[in-house]
Parts: structure tokens; sequence; C-alpha cells
């Protein structure tokens, strides 16, 4: 048998495989050990701090989570949603065994799952009205009830001589005269309203009970009107009206639906106006008194006013002027003005021939004949003259008892009836508003007055034309 020789590098190199090999195993073995003595880490997943169960990895959760809300954001319209989920919290946990359950967890927070919608709350003084999707619709809402308001009606119109150049400027802003507030709030579904519904509800408002005091010309019908209110609403409010007879200064109990909301507009108007020429008077004694002659005239100017309308629900409230500018002065028509009295000549104006009086009879048929002139009474018994003139008679005439005539020598007689005492006589020149004789009973009369009457070309006229009482 033939023997092997083991030489030196030949051992050397065994004993390195060896080496190799042990260290192989050990490490095998080692790796074994470390991997069974090594913890995993695991998730406690809790809700609203009650503890749900253990997952090996939150974003299974969270994932599950985004799922869930895509599915119900599809269901109602990709509304701004939130839930009870937004409270969990996740805490590691270090565990030799390891163990976890991801399905439990998903089926326990689906079951304890609650959604809600982020919404927008409308608040009216304190009390909610309504409650939409967000602040954007909630706005929009707020701008329709204003909408109506803002077109000022025609007959609101400052009216102004502005020419078809100067047409107004205006600006109108509207605010509500309550307190309104738009709060960010959850709600659960269903809760949230369509923004007509609120609307509707603010316009169309509450009944409100007022009561009425029945006005003279009114009827159930014409109050219906004023208030917009039915009229067996009126009559079921009021078991006391019979057959529709109310009364004037009656009370009367209403009902009537006011808007749960007030809009205020303040419109300020620009304008150009027209500012009067205006006239002023120059005395001249060269010109008989009644004469008046026109010098220059005038020309208007313009003037930029500014005004602030108020209206309440489409309802004037108040209107002001916040502002004048003068763009161009008027210029005064000048006239003058006769002061010459001639002696004897009227001026055509007829002032009244008794002081503070009273009419008992006008000019007419009176007692199946014409009663040619105007009786008047007063305390103040003086007889003055209505115009200038001359006086061509003063004495007793048949029927007038005392009479005084008077011509004006313009185509106009006056004549002055039943006088106690005559102050003038024939020939006289007279001024207008002299005193010629006192009031009294003479002649056929049925009481001291004055009769009075104008005569123009031998025609007697009206006085009440020629005279303002």
């Amino acid at each position: 048998m033939k023997k092997r020789i083991v030489t030196p590098g030949l051992l050397l190199e065994l004993v390195q495989w060896g080496t190799a090999f042990a260290v192989i195993v050990a490490v095998l073995i080692s790796g074994r050990w470390f991997a069974k003595a090594q913890p995993f880490y695991r998730f406690d997943v809790f809700l609203d701090d009650q503890h749900v169960g253990t997952v090996s990895d939150p974003e299974i959760v969270r994932q599950w989570k985004a799922a869930r809300y895509e599915e119900i954001g599809r269901q109602y319209d990709h509304a701004r949603i939130t839930s009870n989920l937004e409270r969990l919290r996740f805490e590691g946990n270090k565990t030799f065994q390891g163990a976890y359950d991801n399905d439990a967890v998903i089926a326990a927070l689906n079951d304890k799952l609650v959604f809600a919608f982020f919404a927008t709350e409308i608040r009216i003084d304190g009390t909610t009205v309504g409650i939409v999707k967000d602040v954007e619709t909630a706005a929009a809402l707020l701008e329709r009830v204003k909408a109506p308001f803002l077109n000022v009606p025609k007959e609101a119109l400052i009216l102004s001589d502005a020419g078809p150049g100067n047409r107004p400027k205006g600006k109108t802003t509207a605010e509500f005269m309550q307190d309104v507030q738009l709060l960010e709030t959850d709600v659960a579904p269903g809760r949230v309203e369509a923004a007509e519904a609120v609307l509707n509800r603010i316009v169309s408002g509450a009944a409100r009970p007022i009561t009425y005091t029945v006005q003279k010309g009114d009827c159930i019908s014409v109050i219906a009107q004023k208030f917009q209110v039915a009229a067996d609403v009126i009559r079921a409010n009021n078991p006391e009206i019979k057959k529709d007879l109310i009364r004037v200064g009656q009370t009367l109990k209403l009902s009537v639906h006011q808007p749960l909301l007030s809009v205020k507009t303040v419109e300020t108007r620009t304008e150009h106006v027209r500012i009067a020429s205006g006239i002023v008077y120059e005395k001249d004694s060269e010109l008989q008194e009644g004469v008046i002659q026109i010098v220059a005239h005038g020309k208007p100017g313009w003037k930029q006013v500014i005004y602030e309308s108020v209206r309440v629900n489409g309802e004037p409230a108040s209107r002001t002027v916040i502002d004048e500018t003068i763009l161009e002065v008027p210029v005064r028509t000048v006239v003058k003005q006769g002061t010459k009295v001639i002696p004897g000549k009227g001026t055509g104006k007829f002032a009244l021939p008794v002081l503070q009086p009273k009419v008992t009879s006008e000019f007419g048929r009176r007692w199946g004949r014409n009663h040619n002139g105007t009786d008047f009474v007063s305390e103040k018994k003086a007889i003055l003259a209505a115009d200038h003139g001359k006086v061509t008679f003063a004495g007793w005439k048949s029927g007038y008892g005392n009479c005084i005539v008077i011509d004006h020598r313009n185509g106009y007689e006056t004549l002055y009836g039943h006088l106690s005492k005559v102050g003038v006589r024939e020939g006289d020149a007279v001024k207008k508003g002299d005193s010629i004789g006192v009031m009294g009973s003479t002649g056929n009369s049925t009481g001291v007055h004055l009769h009075f009457e104008i005569i123009k070309n031998g025609q007697q006229q009206n006085p009440l034309k020629y005279l303002s009482v």
C-alpha cells in the first residue's frame, strides 16, 4: 500500500480551509440566533384614545381612510369631508411575538366611522337660518338678497334740469341692518341645504304681528293690498269684523310677513343742476307806478350737486344734499320798477278794499237776479281805495245807500256801497290804500257789510278774479 506524504504546504492549505468552514458555520448559527432574538415593530391603533387593535403598518389604515373619503366624496358631489378618523393615533410597539391583525382593525374602524361635512352656517342676529356647503355659496346667496334693491327704481331718481350732456352719475351700496355672520362648521350628512331653499327662507321671512288703525277711505281690500296680506287673514285675526264693516279709528290685528334681512341701500348721485338767473328790481321814479321795464336779460348758472338717498327694502328713508359746487354763476335779470304816481291814474292791479275780509256773497245770480259785486264783512270797518283814481261820485245812490265811485282812468271803475260814512268828495284824487269811508248798512242792506264792484269799460266784472282773498 502506497503511503501519501503530507507536505508542509498541503498541511497549511488544509488548515486554512478548515478555519474558513468553521467561520461560515459559526456565522450561520449566530445569524439564526440573532434573528430569533431581534424584536419586530408593530403599531397600536387608537381612536378617541380607545385602543382599536394592532397593525403591521399605519400606511395600511391611511390608504383605507383615503379610499373611504374618496367614496363618500363621489357620493356627495365632492363635498368637503371630515370624520372622526381625524382623531386616529398610532403608537409603535416592540414585541417578540409580533402579533397584529390588519383586517380586524379595518373592520373595527369601519364600524366606528362617522362622517361629517365641512359647511358654512348663516346666522342673523345670532340665530341660525341655514347651512350651505361653503363660504362662497353663502356669500353669493347674501348678494342675491341685496340685488333687487341695488337697481334704483325710476321714480326714485332725483329730478333736475340737467341737460342731455349732463346725465347724472350714481353709485349705490347696500348693507344689511341686522348682524350677519358666516361660521365654518361641520355637520352630519343631510344638514347641508340647497342655497335656493335658504334664500327663500330669508326672503319670505316670518309672520310678525302688527296693529293698524283704520284711516278714512280704508276697507278690508285696501288694507290687504297695502300690507300684502290676504283679506281672510285680516278677518281671522279680527273676528269682531262683521260683513267687512270697519270704522275710522278702529284698531286691527295684522299678521305681516317680513324678510329676515332688511337691506339698507345708500345711493350717491352727482348731477349738474340749473340755477335760476333770478331778478333784481331797481326803483325808477321816472316810470309810472306799476310799470316794469327789463333792462338786462339774465342767464342761468349751473352747479354740481351730490345727493345721498337712503332706502330700506326699497322704501325711501331719507334724502340729503351732501355737497354743492358752483360751476357757473348765474347772471340776474335787471328790471326797473316804476314808482312815479300819476294822480288819478290807476295801475290796473287792485288791492283789497277791506282789511281781513270775509266774503258773504259772491258775484253772479242771487235771489233770482244778478248780484253785480262781491259782499265783504270784517271787524276792520275802514274802506280803502282799491287803486289810484279820481272820485266821480260820492253820495247817496238808489239801492246802494251811501256810495263812492272811483274812475281809475284806465278803463276801470270801482264802486263801494252801503257805507255808513263817506270820507271823500267828488273830484278828489286818491291813492291805492287811502281811507275813503266806513262800512255800514245803508240802502238795500240786510246788515253791516261792503258791496264792492269792479267795472271794466262799462261792464261789471267778478271782483274775485282781480283780488286775492
